[in-house]
C-alpha cells in the first residue's frame, strides 16, 4: 500500500472514531455521571466524572469505527471514492437485459420488493435485526448503474454491507452476458 493511500484511509478511520465518540458522548455522560458512588467489582479506579465519559465513548468509537474499517477490507477492494461510505454506487459493463436481471434477483431469498419502472429496477436487501438496504439499478445502454445505501441516510456505518450488495450485484450481471 503506498503512503498516500495509507493517510488517506487513516483519515478516513480517524473521522469516523470522532464522529461516533460525539454520537456516544451524551450517553456516557448520562451512564457515568448518575452512577453513584465508585463503581463496584474491582472497577474503583473509575470515578464519576466527564473524563471517563470522555473515554468510555473514544473507547468504543475506536472499536466500532475499527471493525467497520476491518469489514469493509475484508469485502473486497473497492473504489477510493467510496472507502467507508454507507452509500455505495458502481457502474458496471454487461449484455444481460434487465429482465433478466430482475428474475434472478426474485429468485434470491435474500432480495425482497423487487420492482421494474422502465430501465430501472428497485429492490430490497433483507439486513439481519435492522430495515432493509435500498438497492437501484439503472440500464442504459450496455451499462448498469448499482446503487446501495442504508435504510437511513443518517446511518454512516454498515461494515461494508452496501459495498457488498452492489458487488454480488455486479457479479450477477457480469456472469450472465
Amino acid at each position: 500500500m503506498n503512503i498516500q493511500k495509507f493517510i488517506f484511509k487513516f483519515l478516513i478511520v480517524l473521522s469516523y472514531i470522532l464522529r461516533l465518540a460525539i454520537l456516544i458522548l451524551p450517553i456516557a455522560i448520562v451512564v457515568v455521571i448518575s452512577k453513584e458512588g465508585g463503581w463496584k467489582y474491582g472497577f474503583t479506579f473509575i470515578q464519576n466524572s466527564i473524563e471517563v465519559a470522555l473515554f468510555v465513548s473514544f473507547a468504543i468509537g475506536f472499536l466500532v469505527a475499527m471493525y467497520h474499517a476491518v469489514s469493509y477490507e475484508i469485502v473486497g477492494e473497492g473504489p477510493m471514492e467510496n472507502y467507508l461510505k454507507s452509500s455505495q454506487s458502481v457502474r458496471v459493463t454487461g449484455s444481460i437485459s434487465l429482465e433478466k436481471v430482475k428474475e434472478l434477483l426474485q429468485v434470491d431469498e435474500l432480495y425482497k420488493e423487487v420492482k421494474q419502472s422502465g430501465n430501472t429496477l428497485t429492490l430490497r436487501r433483507k439486513v439481519h435485526m435492522l430495515s432493509a438496504d435500498k438497492i437501484q439499478i439503472v440500464k442504459d445502454a450496455d451499462a448498469f448503474e448499482v446503487d446501495s445505501k442504508p435504510f437511513s441516510k443518517i446511518w454512516f456505518i454498515d461494515f461494508g454491507r452496501n459495498f457488498k450488495n452492489v458487488s454480488e450485484i455486479a457479479k450477477i450481471i457480469k456472469r450472465n452476458k
